[in-house]
Parts: structure tokens; C-alpha cells; sequence
């Protein structure tokens, strides 16, 4: 068994097509795979599918998902955004698509308030992530972190997402210059959004991409972390959160190996709904 429910292709800012990340999946073993371009956004933005391109994309995935039967399972998902007085109901816009299932994630950071301003924490340059924080929360990174956990939580408790993205992202281009992972009231933010995830359920994706595209020095959410939601039996998943064909099991062997070595019993697949798998079952080539 190899799964992986997190990637993007030529239909949002993927840089390879459909067809090219379902060949990659199978020539790297994946027994299990799921595309999950980034939803329709409302304001205009070059990184998400586009509303009227959603037929096209069911349509690919179908053709895709007979072609290949007998390779691989495919399944149909969204890494759908969360953000406040922008994109709230994403659960139902989820079931309305039909989809199979989809990813909770926040990239962009806002309080609840009448401006569409947002703090951008994704990306590759640390410089927009700065200007952000500086334009919506005035360089007060307690108060844009607290708000991009906050926003996290809302998003578990009244959308229910079947994955978490990228639990903790917001450190990527923090670096240790604004804030340490050990102070204690960062701390206490990843704690309470732990106890909402063991709460709601939430399957939390151990994303590599962070290391693999040399952005962050450990997965999402960092090893600390992982330990204690190994701890508390949170489910987990692994995810690459692919943007090429030749990232599709970019640091995966890394990630297993990782988990095993933390004392990781089990991960969780999903095959018309999500079950708990040995994680021995998961095996690469």
C-alpha cells in the first residue's frame, strides 16, 4: 500500500497535467492517489482552478480513473481555502462538487472584519509573507499567528475537512525571526488546535514539501509535534503536495521511515471513507 491525497496539476498552479501526475503515481508504486487542485477562490488570483473549469475537471479525473483501473485507485478531491467573510461553507460547496473528499487548508490569514485584506503566508518569497504581516497585523506576529490558528479551528469545528493541509505552514518563512516554536504561547496555540482535530476527527496529512522544496527544515507539522499527536492517536496521513510529476513521492520514503522511527503505528487511507492501516502496510518501491 502507498497513498497520497494531496496533489495539484495544470488545472490550478500545478505545473504538470493530470495524466503526467497519475503516470508518476504509478511508477513510483502509489497504490492509492488523489487529486486535489486548490478550489475556486472568489477574488481573482493565477493559483486556483477556475469555477467554470470544475466539469473539465471531473471529466479528466473520470477518463483518468478508467484509463488506469488497473494501476491504480484514483480518487476526486479540493485543497479548499478558509477564510473569514471569503470562503466559510466549504463544506458544502465540497458536496455540492461531488467530490470524494477534500482538504481544509488556510494560506491566507484575516480576522473577521469588513476588510479583504490577507496575510499571505504561503509561496516562495519570504518577503510577500513580511509585507503581509506588516499591511494586515501591523508586525504583530502573536496577533497574525494566533488569528492563523484561530482560523484553523473555525474551519475543523464548522466545515469538518476530511484532511488537514499543512497544520502548522505559517512557520515556513517565519525562520526563527519573529518567533520561536518553543515559547509558550505558540505552544498553547498548536495545543488548542490539537484538541479541536482530536475533537472533530480530522485525518492531519504529514506534508514533505516543505523539505523537499528546502523552504522549511521539517515536515508540517514539525517533528515535535508529530510526537505528540503520535501520542494522542491523531489519525495521520502522508502527503507530498505535489506540483510536478517528479515531486510526486518526493521525501515519502523519508516520511515513513520518519514515523516509524517516532513510534507511529498506523496511517490512514482512504477508500470510501478512512480506515486506520498498519503502518508496515506502507511500502515503497
Amino acid at each position: 500500500m502507498l497513498t497520497n491525497y494531496h496533489s495539484h496539476s495544470t488545472f490550478c498552479d500545478g505545473k504538470s497535467t493530470m495524466e503526467e501526475m497519475v503516470i508518476s503515481a504509478v511508477e513510483c508504486g502509489f497504490t492509492h492517489w488523489g487529486v486535489s487542485s486548490h478550489a475556486p477562490f472568489p477574488i481573482s488570483n493565477d493559483f486556483a482552478l477556475k469555477e467554470e473549469d470544475i466539469p473539465a475537471y471531473k471529466r479528466e479525473f473520470l477518463r483518468l480513473k478508467d484509463k488506469y483501473a488497473d494501476k491504480i485507485k484514483l480518487y476526486i478531491g479540493l485543497e479548499m481555502d478558509f477564510v473569514p467573510d471569503i470562503c466559510e461553507d466549504i463544506r458544502h460547496k465540497a458536496v455540492d462538487y461531488g467530490l470524494d473528499y477534500f482538504i481544509g487548508s488556510v494560506h491566507q490569514v484575516k480576522e473577521h472584519n469588513n476588510s479583504l485584506k490577507t496575510w499571505f503566508i504561503d509561496g516562495g518569497k519570504s518577503e510577500k509573507y513580511d509585507l503581509g504581516l506588516k499591511e494586515v497585523f501591523d508586525n504583530d506576529i502573536k496577533s497574525g499567528v494566533t488569528c492563523f490558528f484561530n482560523q484553523q479551528k473555525e474551519m475543523i469545528e464548522h466545515n469538518r475537512p476530511d484532511v488537514l493541509g499543512h497544520f502548522d505552514k505559517v512557520v515556513m518563512h517565519n525562520k526563527d525571526r519573529y518567533f520561536l516554536q518553543s515559547e509558550k504561547w505558540y505552544e498553547d496555540l498548536v495545543l488548542s488546535l490539537i484538541d479541536t482535530v482530536a475533537k472533530c476527527g480530522t485525518v492531519v496529512e504529514i506534508n514533505t514539501r516543505g523539505l523537499y522544496k528546502q523552504r522549511h527544515n521539517d515536515y508540517y507539522p514539525s517533528t515535535f509535534w508529530i510526537k505528540y499527536l503520535i501520542e494522542h492517536n491523531i489519525p495521520l496521513t502522508v502527503s507530498t503536495d505535489c506540483h510536478k510529476a517528479d515531486e510526486a513521492g518526493a521525501y515519502y520514503k523519508e516520511a515513513l521511515r520518519h514515523l516509524k522511527e517516532l513510534n507511529c503505528k498506523e496511517l490512514y487511507y482512504f477508500e470510501q471513507g478512512w480506515h486506520a492501516e498498519d503502518i508496515n502496510a506502507f511500502v515503497t518501491k
